[in-house]
């Protein structure tokens, strides 16, 4: 009886050990978010050597308060991830640039997941009227080749304005 208990009480200790998995999203994205330009929104590494870009092209649509878009089926929105070798903050969204600039190690652009874009009705007026506005900007299940975000949000953020 001993030997069945033993061999019982081993299988659930393997059977829960094998069926336990993180589901915390695994990505470097924890630092300030920059925002600029028509659409183009910067989310840093917490070192500021790393980035993820979202750029979208505003022009070509019309903003709503809540819109998706798929990376890689859509021409509307480019993700992009790019990492440095030293601190890169200080040139986004800047148009006085440092005389050494960072030197780029990699660049990656997403091919998949979905961007989703929320700006609120006072915003959304601003917008219209070809003011700055903010725009919050949700991430999810971006796969880039050697990272992955289940899930980054990016909440009101300036855009619509340029830099000088």
């Amino acid at each position: 009886m001993m030997n069945i208990l033993s061999k019982l009480l081993l299988i659930l200790i393997i059977a829960s050990c094998s069926v336990s998995k993180s589901t915390k999203t695994m990505h470097p994205f924890s630092g300030e978010s920059v925002g600029c330009g028509n659409f183009i929104i910067y989310k840093l590494a917490e070192d500021n050597k790393e980035y993820v870009s979202v750029v979208v092209d505003v022009s070509t649509i019309e903003l709503e308060p809540r819109q998706s878009y798929g990376i890689g089926k859509s021409e509307v929105v480019k993700v992009t991830r790019k990492k440095y070798d030293s601190e890169i903050s200080t040139t986004l969204c800047n148009d006085v640039m440092p005389n050494k600039r960072p030197k780029e190690l990699l660049e990656e652009l997403a091919s998949d997941g979905t961007v989703e874009l929320v700006i609120s009705p006072i915003e959304l007026e601003k917008a219209k009227k070809d003011e700055p506005y903010k725009a919050t900007v949700i991430l999810r299940k971006v796969v880039f080749e050697t990272v992955s975000i289940d899930y980054l949000r990016l909440e009101n953020i300036n855009v619509g304005w340029l830099p000088g």
